[in-house]
């Protein structure tokens, strides 16, 4: 089985956390990992001396709090749920709150954006990565539907699907900020027929300040597009616009594809690193958006290149919001010896597909990132 660690570091300067000897860098009192929060957030003894005061608050909430009390009417009157999720950012959607409210309930999971992925990814196998995620998390879907650009699709087929599925009870669509949500609820909107004296319309759902449109299903049941939750868990939501639009893939996925051994990296412009520790010769394939520049290095030199690119913009995309080492969290995997595909994803920035033959991989994300290790599920 792939082990994989979080690789502890000072969250002020950077340097990987020892406690072996107090006068190189790093050093740390044991003793203050006794607790969940400083394994999350921990200093070096010298940075600790320096900081009077420390914010040990967890990272932002993506859901709000409102949404989740609407959920709690829709597991109340056993509604149906409509998720729908980006295939290409799909990794860290899966909110642990919003999973706990619906999970007793009945999920329809909608894929978008499939057209990206298709040349490389069966529809099979992308329904069988999307069922494991969401059985993981704790939800049994009842039904997966992978769609195209849905720009380009009929949608009467799903939401008949939808109609049968529903037994009569309103229906919620949840989904991220960019998954297509809005674009689904407007070519159903193109086929729809109201068959009641009801209108649709937008209001303030009870007891809450969220804004709900409402769609009419029958006299008694309506269809309610939730507002998007954000993407604070992916590389998403931790960049500029203008970053968010050079990650996120307009046409098929790019592969660029590189032989590495040990001492050597990939550069995914100035947003993630994959640092090969320990590895024979093997070609890494890393699947990403046509302005994701990849850049193989030398691993050593990986915390210079961070300062160096965010001023040189030579590998692109660049973050003014991630530029030093301290910006990122370290993770190592340590892979089994199986010679199947894997495949490391990064939460909205792409994945790397490999042969395991007992790598060990460490991975600089975003501080925040949602990171997974899979089966490769490539073609």
């Amino acid at each position: 089985m792939t082990k994989i660690k979080r690789v502890l570091r000072c969250y002020q300067c950077g340097e990987i956390l020892q406690d072996k000897n107090p006068k190189e860098k790093g050093y740390y009192n044991s003793k203050i990992f006794k607790n969940d929060i400083a394994r999350h957030v921990a200093f070096c003894d010298e940075c600790y001396d320096k900081i009077k005061s420390i914010n040990n608050s967890m990272l932002a909430k993506d859901v709000d709090d409102e949404i989740l009390t609407i959920l709690d009417d829709a597991f109340a009157t056993d509604a149906v749920i409509l998720w729908a999720v980006d295939l290409f950012t799909f990794n860290g959607v899966l909110n642990e709150e919003l999973v706990n409210r619906v999970k007793k309930l009945d999920v329809v999971v909608v894929g978008t954006k499939f057209d990206l992925l298709k040349k490389h990814i069966s529809e099979e196998n992308m329904k069988q990565f999307v069922f494991e995620q969401f059985n993981e998390a704790g939800i049994n879907p009842i039904e997966i539907v992978i769609l195209d650009n849905v720009k380009h699709l009929d949608m009467t087929d799903l939401f008949n699907k939808m109609n049968k599925i529903r037994k009569g009870h309103d229906v919620y669509m949840l989904g991220t900020s960019e998954c297509g949500k809005t674009t689904l609820i407007n070519k159903f909107l193109s086929i729809y027929k109201n068959k009641t004296k009801r209108t649709i319309h937008s209001s303030i759902y009870p007891n809450t300040s969220v804004n709900l449109l409402e769609i009419p299903l029958s006299n008694s049941a309506s269809l309610y597009e939730m507002p998007g939750f954000s993407l604070v868990n992916t590389v998403l939501g931790k960049v500029e616009r203008d970053v968010q639009k050079a990650i996120t893939p307009k046409k098929e996925i790019k592969i660029t594809s590189r032989i590495l051994k040990s001492g050597d990296a990939l550069m995914i412009g100035s947003l993630a690193y994959f640092s090969i520790e320990k590895s024979k010769p093997t070609t890494f394939k890393f699947y990403s958006a046509e302005g994701v520049e990849v850049k193989k290095v030398a691993s050593k030199k990986v915390n210079t290149l961070i300062i160096n690119n965010t001023k040189t913009k030579l590998i692109k995309p660049v973050s003014k919001r991630i530029n030093t080492y301290i910006d990122y969290d370290l993770f190592e995997y340590k892979m089994d010896n199986d010679e199947k595909k894997h495949d490391i994803s990064i939460s909205g920035l792409g994945w790397l597909n490999f042969t395991a033959r007992g790598q060990i991989i460490r991975i600089l994300v975003p501080k925040g990132c949602a990171i997974k290790e899979t089966l490769g599920k490539i073609k």
